[in-house]
Parts: C-alpha cells; sequence; structure tokens
C-alpha cells in the first residue's frame, strides 16, 4: 500500500503495554516478536490506547474478518453494507 508511517490505536491496556514493554511480558514473546518484525518494514509505527468506545468500528471489523475467515482484506472491495451504516452513523453523532 505504500504506507511508511503507521499509526495503530489499540483498545487493551495490557497489550498497549505489552507492545511498549515486551520484555516484562515472556509469556507473549512469540507474538510481540512477530509484531517487532511486521514494525521493521515501516519507518515509523506508533502505539496508541484508545477507549473501546471510539474503537468499537475497527474492534467489529476484526471480529467479522475472524468469525467470517476474510483474512484478505475485503475494506478495498467496498466493505460490509453494516460497515457503511455505523460510519455514517457515527458521522453524524460527533456532529451534533
Amino acid at each position: 500500500m505504500g504506507f511508511r508511517d503507521v499509526v495503530l490505536g489499540i483498545d487493551s491496556h495490557d497489550a498497549h503495554k505489552s507492545i511498549s514493554n515486551a520484555i516484562t511480558w515472556p509469556r507473549y514473546r512469540h507474538l510481540l516478536d512477530k509484531i517487532k518484525d511486521v514494525r521493521s518494514v515501516f519507518e515509523s509505527v506508533t502505539f496508541e490506547q484508545e477507549s473501546t468506545f471510539s474503537n468499537s468500528i475497527a474492534r467489529d471489523i476484526a471480529r467479522s474478518v475472524t468469525q467470517d475467515g476474510r483474512f484478505h482484506s475485503y475494506l478495498a472491495l467496498g466493505g460490509p453494507a453494516w460497515l457503511h451504516n455505523r460510519i455514517q452513523e457515527e458521522a453524524i453523532s460527533n456532529i451534533c
């Protein structure tokens, strides 16, 4: 996709802590090493703590992808109808 700088929002406090200080989370070393490998592809990767509410659409996309076995991005194809409705509803609620 050509992105060099990436910002990822994480709504799990423990996940954010583990990525920020991997040495203190030896149980998840394998997963954290994979994250480290992915980070090396980009010039800059920043992880930000998000609230569960503000990250709800991203969480629902992830749930939909894993439950339905869609491991290739279906967002590039326009995404599912429910997603468009959720984004529109959120946009309207943020205006009011």
